[in-house]
């Protein structure tokens, strides 16, 4: 039986996004965790002055840990400092750690325009959103034959 693999769509300000390109920062930071298990995708897209998927990844490990502890324990791999660190997680007890391996970047960022291409509603989301594999492969293809072709 095939696993299907979940699509998480991030956005991610694009100081952080060329940190994660460049594995220099190997776990994205969230107040919210997202259903996501080791295996499935994450969809890196870069806001604005970006405004575009810059590349793809998969889902390590989530981390889920008091703040104090995350920093703790991974901070020379969160690509931050400290004090904006806190700002983040300022007055929660929860920090979200989103660990990623195999990243891709893609050779151009595919834009907003392209894909309201697609889907003419679409927003890239504030926090994140799942995503069909359908809606990713549709966009993606012009970059890979498949996903799967990606990541063997």
């Amino acid at each position: 039986m095939s696993k299907d693999y979940k699509y998480l769509f991030v956005s991610i300000k694009p100081e952080f996004t060329e940190k994660i390109l460049s594995k220099e920062k190997s776990i994205e930071l969230r107040k919210v965790r997202p259903h996501v298990v080791s295996g499935d995708y994450v969809i890196i897209y870069a806001s604005a002055p970006v405004m575009g998927v810059v590349g793809i990844a998969r889902v390590k490990h989530i981390i889920e840990m008091k703040p104090s502890e995350l920093w703790e324990k991974y901070s020379t791999r969160l690509g931050i400092d400290k004090q904006r660190f806190d700002d983040y997680y300022n007055g929660l007890s929860r920090a979200i750690g989103i660990e990623l391996d195999s990243v891709r970047p893609l050779s151009s960022p595919i834009s907003l325009t392209e894909l309201r291409g697609v889907d003419p509603s679409f927003h890239p989301p504030q926090i994140y959103r799942y995503v069909t594999s359908e809606q990713i492969c549709s966009v993606l293809s012009r970059y890979f034959q498949t996903l799967k072709d990606v990541y063997r």
